[in-house]
Order: structure tokens, then C-alpha cells, then sequence
């Protein structure tokens, strides 16, 4: 803290002892050179500072420079224009539209280039799209912006989204991209305030990601943060405030459709037992148990950054505040952020920089992103307010808390309040970095980042009663520490050339150099006090602790290189390799080489076709590569032992220590590979304000990691060993499509919409069998991963209609046992007569077959609008809140159109306290339609805040998830989660949610 302290001093003399030079007022007005109309929101900045302005609505502007200044003038899809000040005070500037709009800089794997010399595919969103969205982390506000890319968000404070790009290629070796934030690579990307983002950079196809070698095959995520720039100092603010809400609430049961639904389900089972509810008085109480676990959330976010230099150094400083109370009482997240990003220019061929962030992140409730340690079964409540009935009251008159006998429902209020979970994490990143510049064409860089990650978290269970079914006995505190450090170290070397003014070489060639640790304890003890300042282990009963400690060490070396060659920017080829070693493997499966190619040809260069086609630029290309995934447990190829199995041996048979293996190993695992093929095309057309890409991709991973069963006289503990045998594919089309119009009289708009359609398919197991999942914890299963379909499928029995009479019960050769009038009628898919596993059918899976995203805004003089919509079709969700009973749980309201004597429905059951059947009436469609944002912001006159000694100040209202349109009738057909063989399954999850907030952007 003190070096930090010393760090923020010299910040503050740096900022504070500038001095100025005479400044002098200029005033003028920005043109269009096509049609000479005003153009509005042109940014002017004095060259080398970050003093500047905008143009007003009619193209009008008025700024204060020193003498001698260079504005700048610059505005998308135009041509940037310098104009030196002199004595002039009048300045009047006309802007051409920019004819190479796909000349944009993006950020690839070890260096940036430009949009119009990529041969892979690569999508750039920029920091201020981002920040737009009241969420935690970056991915969340991704959802709608990038084609490929696909955001399953989760309503859970402080909890990451699902991510998957261009599908889901494995089944067991963990799907998520890989995250790299100024060069350090991390799994996690929460501890960044979006406010501190310049740009994302999302790599999707091999020639792109193949870079990144054996941890690209997920696709790699790029996250570049603010510096500072050359100029006086510039102080900005940005917060808002506001609530959040349930975005859809299932409308259950009243006490008295309740009540007359258990009866009927009595005597249907019974005809002779005594009916448990009396009608006259079921409805005496009438509990809304959603309403009794939720509340009205709240969020907060502020962000102040500070940033400036001079020629010789630039700085930035940030700070961010986050807080979120969720909808689920007691579930609440707050995150402290700080950012120090430093750069000094030594001499004009020789940087050194560095870019340090530190996080610190506190929650109730809500879970640790760390596995390891301790979680809580809180969200649980959502499936517990779902089921309970509304005939029990929340608390009785004595205050104890209300329960029933006739189900095993957990109370979820008394849930809520005998939960007693916290965790906290702190974690530092950091990037060291220098580079030097030889000779004007080559450049070396070496880049040093760390990574230091401590959580600890805590749940205690207190000694409680509130049934018989829910109750404690004896008091547990469950505790947990993790440590991980990870130090990644890059040297790169670049040449950079062009020849004869048509031929450009870029040479790239790397070592790079890594190793992480971590190390996992957890401990419990029971008898512990129920004071929170008594949740220490030294506190309970010494003679019940239990303690366990685990940890591992990776290791892995790379060496990089890439070529790309443009001629004449019309014919372009890139050349990638990285050869890795892994510690995670074997040593006979240690290293592998990640080749890829990619090459393009801009048609718009084209002596014969320039000018002659409506393309201002044209571009075709086609890449080839081989990426990699070692996403495994460090110790996947190792035995483990189990010792005190104690014999006795000899002839005195004396006692023997004795051990054994428990788990049978493949000794010659290797990692999953990642083999893709993309072609695509990008255009700008009208005067480049229309821009487009359309791509096809088709990737299949071979080798995927698959679990073999084997016979149980080798003594394997779960009968089976997990070895490379599964291969599955992805392949789809994307499209993008942009408009940018930049009009007149105060007016402009931009409008954009991509488009995904993804193919997912496990094409080969050699040996192996269907991996059946989605347990629901009554003996039902829901999904299973087989040959032919895709990973993680529905697969159930298929509904028939419903038996109306007992005749047509008996009638009917294959039923289910027990089946009654009012039950559901199953297809004999294999004619037997018998309904077994055999007459099980694949009903979808929960990969969308296409998803798409809508993006739009406008400005109007002072007022800006802005907003965004997604939506997701053609795949499945299984209600498993509704699937999962054992009877006496309470019903939905459309529950009421059951099947009954006098009511013959063919579509609802009739009925009954018998544990559900996996089928398809709990599969519904997972389509959904949602206005992820809508933004209205107002800024006020330049006049009014310039007296202020203030920049900018604007004013905005943000409605998120206002509006969704879905068909599934759960709570949210979004369902986050780690496992893509079970995905789908709505249980125990937490809602999605709307937000109304209000906010603020101040600069200085």
C-alpha cells in the first residue's frame, strides 16, 4: 500500500504542476463535401491533447486552443482532416466520406491490424457500446453484438454468463473461450469495470485463434483497457442508480385450486381415503411464496478515471464501484475496482509501461466463482416457492414457521434465513511490459503479467426445526480458502517492411513462458455458535473436524510465429504456428503444433472492377487452422491410491498396511483438437455507410475427451476412465450488416443486425456410450449425448394424448404401469408393447439452431438515443421445476383445464401425486425474443456547462430486459451453466431480471 500510496503522490504533482500556455478562442463550422450540410457530432480535438469538443446539431463548434495548435477533425465515416490554427479565430472544415471505412485497427493475437488486411474472422466492439449496459462484466453486454457469439445471461448478482462462440465443441473438457486482458490470460474477466474498456476483440476462427495454439479451440476474447494520452489532465465520472425486477413471475395455484386438485389426485390414487383439504376452508390462508422470497433489487455503479501525460508519460487512473442487491432476499454483491494503466516513453524508440488492476469482491448468498470452496443451495428457494403449497402460511400465529406434512417441500422463507453464506475474493493483475523499436523496422516486446487470486467463503447451518423434513439437528460451519498465482511471461519480435511500394511483409516470432498455481483448503467443524463473530473453526467441537487440502502446479511453454504479406492491399496471406507443451498431459503427449493459413482478395482494389461495381470495398477470404483444448484436470493421467485397507499376510498372519488403485487411467490421454474451415466475404457500400460480412465456418473437434465404461472386476470406483474418443462438429453461417448515416439538420442514425445459424452434432464415439444427465433427483433423467444429435439432447418419451376411458386403457398394449384415465398415452416407438428406454425419442437440445441481434440509435441535437434486441430460436427447455415431484406439490394456474371426467382435455393430465415421467410435455420451446436495452440520454448545452468549468454533461434513463416474448412458461428459458451435457434443465435457477435506472456522465 505504501509503494501505492508513492505511485497516486507522484500522480497528483504530475497533474497538478502543468502549466498552460495563453489559449485563444477558434470558431467554425464542419461540412460535407458531398452535399456542404452541417455535420454534427464531428469530434475537434487540439492534436496531442485530450482537450477538444464537438460539433453542435448544425456542424457548428467553439473551442479554446493554445497558440501554435493542430485541430483535429475526425468523425466516423469520414475522412480525418488537420488544420493548423495560426492566428486564424475562424476555422471552416469540409469532410469527404471515407473511402477505406474498413481500414479500422483491430486487436489479434499478439499485436493489432488492420480491418481490411484480416484474413480471419474477428469482431471489435468498442468500450463505449459496452458500457451502455448497467451489467457486471463486458461478456453480459456483449449479447446482441456480435455474430457467433452467443451470451446466456443469468439473473444472479455477481454471477459470470455462459458463453459459447460458434457452439459448443466438447463435451467434457470445458467450452468457455479464452479470456486475455492486456496480454495477461485469465478465466475470469469480472474483476474489470466495463468503464475501463477500449475495445473487445473476439477471435472466432482458427486462422485467427490458431495463435493461442492448445487453449484457443473455445475462440479467444481480447479485452484491451484505457490509456492515457498526451494532454491536460481529464477527470470523467459515470454512475447510475437504479432498481431491478422480476422479468416474469409463473402464476401458480390459489389455496383453492390447490386444495381441489390434491383432492381429486387422493381419490384418484384411493377412492376410499379421506379427502385432505375441506373446500370451506382451504382458502383461509393463501400464500403468494414467490412474493414471500423476493423483493425489489437495487444497483448502483460509479466510475471516476483521471487520465493525461505529456510527451514523456501518460497515466491513467480509475476507480469503480459496483453494488447489486438481487430479488432474492439476502442475495447482494458489491465489487471495489482500481486501475493503475502507466506508460513512459524513454526515448522515442524505447517504451516501458505497465497496466495494473486491483479487484476486491464481497457476496451474500450468491456463490464463489471458485468451485472449490463452499456454495450454497440458495437458489434452490425459486424451486421451493414454485412447490410449496399456498395452504401453508409463511410463519404461524405462535411465529413459528408454517410447514406441511403431506409433502417434503422445504419452507423457503425459513430457507432463506437459516442460510448464512459469504464469500470474499481479492485479486491483482498486472502487465510489465517494454518495448523497443530497431532499426525503424523491427520491434521487440517483452510482456511480464501476473495474476494473483484469493477467495475464502463460508456457509453455516445453524440447529433448527421446521419439520421433520427440514431441520438441522446440529450446528456446521463449512469453510474454504483458494490461492492461485499465475505468471505468464511474452517476447515477440517483429519486422515490419514494405518493398517497391506494392510489397508488405509483417514477420512475427515469440517464445512465450508460463506457470500457475493453486491451492485449495477446506475444513468444517460442527457445534459452532450462531454469532457471526464466533464463525471460526477454533469455536466448534475439535473432535468433529474434518479438513482436506488439494492443489496443483501447471507449467507450459510456446513458441509463436506469423507472416502476413499484403500486395498491392488487394492479395493478402497470414501464416500463423505455435508449438506447445503442456505439463497437463503425459510426456509422450506433451507438445503439439497448431498450424493455420489464411488468405484474401480485396476484388475492390481491381484495376478492372474499381469504380465499375456499387462496392466502395469488396473483400473475399478463406482460412484454415488447428486450434487446441487442454481444459482437464491437471492430474487426468495420473492413479490415484487408496491406503488403510489393512491385511493380514504371513504365516503369524501379522497385520499388513494395505493399498490399492482406485482409478483406472488412459496413460496415453492427449489434448482435444480443433480443425475449422472458414469462408467469407465483407462489403461496404453507399458512400461506405452500409457495411456487411457473411461467413460460413465448419469445425469439428476430433479427440474430444469421453467417458468409456469398463467391467467392475478392474476396480475402477465409478466403472469407467476418461479417455480422447468422441469427435463432434459446428458449422453455420453468420452475417452481419451495418448502417451509418450520418444526415443533416441535427439529425443522424445508425441501424446494424447480425444473424447466427449453428449446427451442432457428436458425429463418433469409439467405444464409448451415451452419456445420460439431467437428473431431476426423482429417478428421472432428461438428456443424453449420442451419436448422430446434439451434445446434450432431450431424451424422453414421446406423449400420445391422454387415456379418456378405462376401456382404452385397457385396450392398449403398451402402457406405463398403473395408467389410468386421465394419463398420458406414450408412443410404442419400436412396436414391442412395452414402454422402456427403447421407446425414447431426441426432442432438440437447448443450442439455439439460430440467434440474432438488432442494434439502433440516433441523435437528434442534444438528445441521443440508443438501443438493442436479441433473440434466440429453434431450441428446447426442460421445466424441471415442474417435472421434479413427489407429490403434494402445488400446481400452475393452467393447471385448472386438467383432464377429468367431465373435462376431457387432451393436453393437460389429469390429477395425481405420482412421480412425473421424463416426456415431452415438460419440453417447451426455448425461443425467446427480448429488448435487451433501451437508452435515452440528454446532453446539456456547451454554453450552459462551460461557465461551469466543465466538458460535458449528459443525463440518461436505461430500461434493461423490459420487454421478453417467450414461449417457454417457466421463469426464464435462460439457463447458465457450466456442463453442456445437462444445460437446458430449469431448476434451482436464478431469474432473469428487468432494470430501470438513471444515469450520469460527467467530464472535465
Amino acid at each position: 500500500m505504501r509503494t501505492l500510496a508513492y505511485i497516486l503522490t507522484g500522480l497528483w504533482l504530475v497533474v497538478c504542476g502543468r502549466a498552460y500556455a495563453q489559449d485563444q478562442q477558434v470558431t467554425g463550422r464542419v461540412v460535407s463535401k458531398t452535399d456542404g450540410q452541417g455535420l454534427p457530432g464531428v469530434s475537434v480535438l487540439v492534436k496531442g491533447t485530450t482537450t477538444g469538443t464537438a460539433t453542435d446539431a448544425n456542424g457548428d463548434f467553439q473551442l479554446n486552443v493554445p497558440s501554435g495548435a493542430v485541430l483535429q477533425f475526425s468523425m466516423i465515416g469520414m475522412t480525418s482532416q488537420e488544420v493548423p490554427v495560426g492566428n486564424q479565430t475562424v476555422i471552416n472544415v469540409q469532410l469527404a466520406d471515407d473511402a477505406r471505412a474498413l481500414e479500422e485497427v483491430v486487436v489479434v493475437g499478439y499485436g493489432t491490424q488492420r480491418k481490411i488486411d484480416v484474413t480471419g474472422s474477428v469482431a471489435q466492439v468498442k468500450g463505449e457500446e459496452l458500457a451502455r449496459q448497467p451489467v457486471l462484466s463486458a461478456t453480459q453486454a456483449l449479447q446482441s453484438k456480435v455474430s457467433g457469439v452467443q451470451i446466456i445471461n443469468s439473473g444472479a448478482p455477481g454471477q459470470a454468463p455462459t458463453v459459447r462462440i460458434r457452439g459448443t465443441g466438447t463435451l467434457l473438457g470445458g467450452a468457455d473461450p479464452l479470456y486475455v486482458v492486456d496480454g495477461i490470460i485469465t478465466e475470469d474477466i469480472r474483476n474489470i469495470n466495463t468503464a475501463d474498456i477500449t475495445s473487445v476483440d473476439v477471435l472466432k476462427d482458427a486462422s485467427a485463434t490458431a495463435i493461442y495454439g492448445v487453449r484457443a479451440a473455445n475462440g479467444v476474447v481480447l479485452i484491451t483497457t484505457r490509456r492515457g494520452k498526451t494532454g491536460a489532465p481529464s477527470v470523467t465520472y459515470d454512475g447510475y442508480v437504479g432498481i431491478r425486477t422480476p422479468a416474469y413471475r409463473v402464476r401458480m395455484a390459489d389455496s383453492e385450486l390447490f386444495a381441489t386438485y390434491s383432492n381429486e389426485a387422493v381419490r384418484y390414487d384411493n377412492p376410499t381415503a379421506p379427502l385432505p383439504f375441506d373446500p370451506a376452508t382451504a382458502a383461509a390462508t393463501n400464500t403468494d411464496w414467490f412474493k414471500a422470497i423476493t423483493r425489489t433489487g437495487f444497483q448502483q455503479n460509479h466510475a471516476l478515471s483521471v487520465s493525461g501525460g505529456t510527451d514523456r508519460s501518460t497515466y491513467l487512473f480509475s476507480a469503480g464501484y459496483f453494488t447489486e442487491k438481487g430479488i432474492l432476499k439476502g442475495s447482494d454483491y458489491n465489487r471495489l475496482t482500481l486501475r493503475l494503466n502507466n506508460e513512459y516513453t524513454l526515448t522515442p524508440a524505447f517504451k516501458l509501461g505497465h497496466n495494473l488492476s486491483l479487484a476486491n469482491d464481497n457476496s451474500n448468498l450468491t456463490g464463489t466463482s471458485d468451485p472449490a470452496l463452499p456454495s450454497t443451495a440458495a437458489f434452490s428457494a425459486f424451486t421451493n416457492a414454485y412447490k410449496q403449497a399456498p395452504t401453508v402460511p409463511v410463519r404461524n400465529a405462535d411465529g413459528t414457521y408454517g410447514f406441511t406434512s403431506r409433502n417434503n417441500v422445504a419452507n423457503p422463507v425459513a430457507q432463506l434465513d437459516y442460510t448464512n453464506y459469504r464469500s470474499r475474493g481479492l485479486r491483482l493483475q498486472g502487465s510489465f511490459y517494454g518495448n523497443l523499436t530497431v532499426f525503424k523496422k523491427v520491434t521487440l516486446l517483452s510482456n511480464f503479467g501476473i495474476e494473483s487470486n484469493g477467495s475464502r467463503a463460508y456457509t453455516y447451518n445453524p440447529v433448527y426445526q421446521v419439520s421433520s423434513n427440514q431441520r438441522n439437528l446440529t450446528s456446521t460451519l463449512n469453510t474454504g480458502r483458494s490461492n492461485s498465482a499465475r505468471w505468464l511471461w511474452t517476447n515477440t519480435a517483429e519486422y515490419n517492411n514494405t518493398f517497391a511500394e506494392k510489397h508488405t511483409v509483417k514477420i512475427l516470432a515469440g517464445y512465450v513462458a508460463e506457470r500457475f498455481q493453486d491451492n485449495i483448503l477446506s475444513a468444517a467443524r460442527q457445534d459452532v455458535p450462531p454469532q457471526s463473530n464466533y464463525f471460526y473453526l477454533n469455536t466448534g467441537n475439535a473432535s468433529t473436524a474434518t479438513n482436506s487440502e488439494s492443489g496443483s502446479i501447471q507449467t507450459r511453454q510456446s513458441y509463436i510465429g506469423r507472416v502476413n504479406y499484403n500486395y498491392s492491399d488487394r492479395y493478402l496471406l497470414t501464416a500463423t504456428a505455435r508449438y506447445d507443451g503442456s505439463s497437463k498431459f503425459p510426456t509422450n503427449n506433451r507438445w503439439g503444433f497448431f498450424p493455420s493459413v489464411g488468405v484474401g482478395w480485396v476484388l475492390s482494389e481491381e484495376p478492372f472492377l474499381r469504380g465499375k461495381t456499387p462496392f466502395d470495398q469488396l473483400k473475399a477470404r478463406v482460412s484454415w487452422g488447428k486450434t487446441g483444448n487442454d481444459r482437464i484436470s491437471p492430474s487426468a493421467f495420473l492413479y490415484t491410491i487408496a491406503s488403510g485397507l489393512d491385511y493380514a499376510f504371513g504365516a503369524n498372519q501379522t497385520l499388513q498396511q494395505g493399498r490399492t488403485i482406485t482409478n483406472l487411467i488412459d496413460p496415453n490421454l492427449r489434448w482435444e483438437v480443433t480443425t475449422g474451415t472458414d469462408i467469407g466475404l465483407e462489403f461496404a457500400l453507399a458512400r461506405n455507410r452500409l457495411t456487411g460480412e457473411l461467413t460460413y465456418y465448419n469445425k469439428r473437434t476430433t479427440d474430444a475427451l469421453f467417458t468409456r465404461p469398463i467391467d467392475a472386476i478392474f476396480g475402477d470406483v465409478d466403472g469407467s476412465y476418461l479417455t480422447n474418443a468422441a469427435s463432434v462438429r459446428n458449422r453455420g453461417f453468420e452475417f452481419a450488416l451495418n448502417w451509418r448515416n450520418n444526415a443533416t439538420n441535427g439529425f443522424s442514425y445508425n441501424v446494424g443486425v447480425n444473424a447466427t445459424i449453428n449446427r451442432n452434432q457428436l458425429e463418433d464415439v469409439q467405444g464409448g456410450l451415451p452419456i445420460n444427465e439431467g437428473g431431476l433427483g426423482n429417478g428421472q433423467f432428461t438428456t443424453r449425448t449420442a451419436v448422430g444429435q446434439p451434445i446434450g439432447s432431450f431424451w424422453v418419451w414421446q406423449t400420445d394424448g391422454i387415456f379418456q376411458t378405462q376401456e382404452e386403457v385397457n385396450n392398449t398394449r403398451a402402457k406405463v404401469q398403473g395408467t389410468k384415465p386421465g394419463d398420458f398415452r406414450y408412443v410404442d416407438q419400436n412396436g414391442d408393447g412395452v414402454i422402456d428406454d427403447n421407446d425414447r425419442v431426441f426432442v432438440g437440445s437447448y443450442q439455439p439452431k439460430l440467434y440474432f441481434g438488432v442494434n439502433g440509435g440516433f441523435t437528434y441535437r442534444n438528445f441521443d438515443f440508443s438501443t438493442d434486441w436479441y433473440a434466440n430460436f429453434g431450441n428446447k427447455v426442460y421445466n424441471g421445476k415442474k417435472a421434479q415431484r413427489f407429490g403434494n406439490e402445488n400446481i400452475e394456474a393452467s393447471r385448472a383445464d386438467r383432464w377429468t371426467p367431465t373435462n376431457p382435455s387432451t393436453t393437460e393430465p389429469r390429477a395425481s401425486n405420482a412421480v412425473p415421467i421424463a416426456s415431452t410435455y415438460y419440453v417447451e420451446s426455448g425461443s425467446f425474443f427480448r429488448v435487451n436495452n433501451v437508452t435515452l440520454g440528454y446532453t446539456l448545452p456547451r454554453e450552459l456547462v462551460s461557465s461551469l468549468k466543465v466538458s460535458r454533461v449528459r443525463f440518461y434513463v436505461t430500461a434493461q430486459n423490459a420487454l421478453t416474448i417467450k414461449a417457454f412458461s417457466g421463469y426464464t428459458p435462460e439457463l447458465p451453466g457450466s456442463n453442456p451435457l445437462n444445460a437446458g434443465v430449469e431448476l434451482s435457477t436464478y431469474p432473469v431480471t428487468s432494470a430501470y435506472l438513471a444515469g450520469l456522465n460527467i467530464g472535465f
